[in-house]
């Protein structure tokens, strides 16, 4: 047998964990909608945040820690109807917000 058709089933074999490692994990995905909530774990910190899409679908995110805006900044956005886009992680259920912009 020549080395390159040993070596291709390895290296795809080598390759399968790190790709399924990285479909569950989901990396950094985006979402744009309306703010329907916002709860402040502090003056400064975002505890949950909540957005509806331009679908209708409801995204309900955690935080933990600056996610770029106060509560009180994302509150205006909501009271005002303007969307907002969530950079969010996804770990099965549960969706992380890691920054928010305008």
């Amino acid at each position: 047998m020549k080395p390159q058709r040993i070596f291709m089933p390895l290296a795809l074999a080598a390759l399968l964990p790190a790709v399924f490692l990285a479909a569950c994990s989901g990396g950094e995905q985006t979402v744009r909608g309306h703010v329907q909530d916002v709860q402040a774990r502090s003056l400064t910190e975002v505890e949950t945040l909540t957005l509806e899409d331009s679908d209708g679908k409801v995204w309900r995110f955690q935080s933990e820690g600056n996610i770029g805006f106060t509560p009180s900044h994302i509150r205006e956005h909501m009271l005002r109807g303007e969307e907002m886009t969530v950079y969010y992680t996804r770990q099965g259920d549960r969706l992380t917000a890691v920054r928010v912009t305008d």
